[in-house]
């Protein structure tokens, strides 16, 4: 199950009052029949499941249907009857009314009128013409149709960019895979401040925990081997980098310094003025490198953290100049000066700077290694690199994994909703109201910044998958919403399951405290995640009066001998917080029905003999 149709079940579950539409406003189009007829022209009228009785301004006759538009006034409905149903078109009704309004007898207009009758919708004019253009444009009619019943149903705003948030979340991609295509019509481009800020937060929001410990091991491992003082260290850390792939595995130090800044990004100056030394050197013009070694030194004694680089590059620069070097320079001597020069890039963008692809494969071979997911690997290295290893695992596992303690889950979760811009709103009223650090923070989150990036005009291919971006976000705020004394939120999140990144769907529901906030005590919590080990997996969690009632909806058959160990524990940590535990169900997905948790397919079903691992946390 996709989490789009997670998302129509779990609204279809919220609208069992959805029918209930009969808040006739003025200017409504209705079909209805007239049943019985009273004194004054009033009568009673059969509206859908509805009885109503309505002022009419003609008379008419009893037992026959009619189109009405609701006009305004006060106390009684009043109707204004537009032609009958069976009057001189002798057509269908939805002909009928097509005509009288103007519109094209088009099949899906025909189609759209026979919806609304159908679902028992409000009809006017202005709805069907704009939702008439919206289906015209759409991919499927069907879910386009509804898209429109939702934002009626919501009373959400009638407008283009509104349905399309909204149908962005119905039946769009992930919001993951949004963020990935993005991600990729940016890469390479020439881009603003805005763009390169975009495209820094999707980079971090699409990282898995693995990637991020592997990127954070190449860039140590950069910088042990650039580091001059520690030549031990450095060719431990050089072999390193050539097990993960960064450079091929006979691939001398000059070598792989060469290829390094041949593959660098050429308008970065440090590497730009190495490469022009480079070709210097090796060209033999001893001139066009003393002035090519004195612009890098301009480059480099510009950098607050560069002052021992740049007066060591001043005496060298002295030695040549005075001829107490030879030249062309030496290998050792320019491979010492390089790496010097080249460790200033550590505290920029690494994967920018050295080229992308090639950082990244190496981050995953790192990530990989790090955890023993590649034992051969790991068994070839000598006790000299195993210990470099283990020592920047030890170093950078608490910052490189998904928080899963309970201490941690919720501020990250909270953080993952902030960077998404899920309360930008909320935060620019507040900044309105009062300036807050916290919330001007927030104002570069993914949402405005998107807002931002789009008025540049960028490409149309960037700007079509920021539009797409946007509208998914917009989508589930527009879902989140109020509902009498009820409050809802619903949203997807992407995180991290260690090697993979994972849609988390989530719909909080209950009764609306005085401040606003969903009350704990009486709650209702739905979740949907495709784990690593269990795949997809629905958690039904019912909260009364601080009683816990837990559904698992999951295929795998031993579930619940699994999940036994761990019974005990979790009833003892809700206690702790004020929660007394009453039941965990397990249950296998529905394979048909309208029921919340139908389910029609499952795309990765764990047989019993397959399974390993499991994926509990208390």
């Amino acid at each position: 199950m996709k989490p789009s149709e997670l998302i129509q079940k779990i609204i279809r579950h919220d609208q069992s009052n959805a029918g209930n539409t009969a808040a006739f406003r003025p200017g409504q189009i209705v079909s209805g029949k007239v049943a019985k007829l009273f004194p004054n022209q009033t009568a009673e009228v059969q509206i859908g499941s509805h009885k109503v009785i309505a002022q009419l301004e003609t008379p008419l006759s009893a037992d026959n249907r009619y189109w009405f538009r609701v006009e305004p006034g006060e106390g009684l409905l009043r109707l204004r009857v537009m032609e009958s149903v069976k009057g001189q078109s002798k057509g269908a009704p939805a002909e009928s009314l097509l005509s009288q309004l103007g519109m094209q007898l088009s099949r899906e207009n025909k189609m759209l009128i026979q919806y609304f009758l159908k679902e028992q919708l409000p009809i006017t004019g202005e709805t069907l013409r704009m939702a008439s253009e919206w289906i015209y444009d759409s991919k499927s009619a069907a879910e386009s149709l509804k898209t429109v019943k939702e934002l009626i149903i919501r009373q959400l705003p009638f407008t283009k960019d509104v349905y399309s948030a909204l149908s962005s979340v119905l039946n769009g991609d992930s919001l993951s895979s949004l963020m990935g295509e993005l991600q990729d019509e940016l890469k390479g481009a020439d881009l603003s401040s805005k763009g390169q800020q975009i495209y820094s937060l999707l980079g971090n929001l699409t990282k898995t925990s693995r990637d991020k410990l592997g990127q954070q091991a190449v860039v140590r491992l950069f910088s042990e081997w650039l580091n001059a003082k520690d030549q031990a260290g450095s060719r431990t850390a050089f072999q390193l980098l050539k097990a993960v792939g960064m450079f091929p595995g006979e691939a001398a130090e000059g070598a792989a310094i060469k290829q390094l800044i041949e593959d660098g990004v050429q308008n970065k100056p440090i590497i730009q003025s190495l490469t022009e030394l480079l070709k210097t050197n090796e060209t033999g013009n001893r001139q066009e490198f003393i002035l090519n070694l004195a612009k890098l030194n301009g480059v480099i004694a510009q950098r607050s953290e560069s002052s021992g680089q740049a007066q060591a590059l001043q005496t060298l620069l002295n030695e040549f100049r005075n001829g107490r070097i030879s030249f062309p320079a030496e290998k050792n001597l320019l491979n010492t000066f390089f790496k010097s020069a080249l460790s200033l890039t550590i505290n920029d963008d690494l994967e920018h700077l050295i080229g992308g692809d090639k950082f990244r494969q190496a981050a995953v071979q790192a990530g990989r290694i790090l955890d023993g997911e590649k034992p051969s690997a790991g068994a070839a290295l000598n006790p000299q690199q195993s210990t470099m290893l283990e020592e920047l695992k030890n170093s950078m596992r608490p910052e490189s994994y998904f928080p899963y303690d309970q201490r941690n889950i919720h501020s990250e979760l909270k953080r993952i909703i902030t960077t998404l811009g899920f309360s930008h709103e909320h935060d620019v009223l507040k900044l309105l109201k009062q300036y807050d650090d916290e919330a001007a923070k927030n104002l570069d989150t993914l949402k405005p910044l998107l807002m931002g990036f789009l008025t540049e005009e960028p490409a149309h291919a960037a700007k079509d998958a920021a539009e797409r971006l946007l509208h998914k976000i917009t989508g589930f705020q527009a879902l989140s919403q109020e509902s009498g004394p009820l409050q809802h939120y619903i949203f997807q999140l992407p995180v991290s399951l260690w090697g993979k990144i994972s849609e988390l769907t989530m719909q909080w529901s209950g009764r609306r405290t005085e401040g606003g906030n969903i009350d704990p005590s009486h709650c209702r919590v739905i979740f949907y995640l495709d784990l690593e080990h269990l795949n997809e997996t629905i958690i039904d969690l019912q909260v009364q009066n601080r009683i816990i009632n837990i559904s698992v909806i999951n295929e795998h058959s031993q579930l619940k001998e699994l999940t036994a160990p761990f019974a005990a524990e979790l009833k003892s940590n809700l206690l702790k917080l004020n929660y007394k535990l009453s039941s965990v169900s397990f249950q296998k997905p529905e394979p048909a029905g309208d029921s919340l948790l139908a389910k029609e397919t499952m795309t990765s079903i764990v047989q019993a003999n397959q399974f390993s691992g499991v994926d509990i946390r208390i």
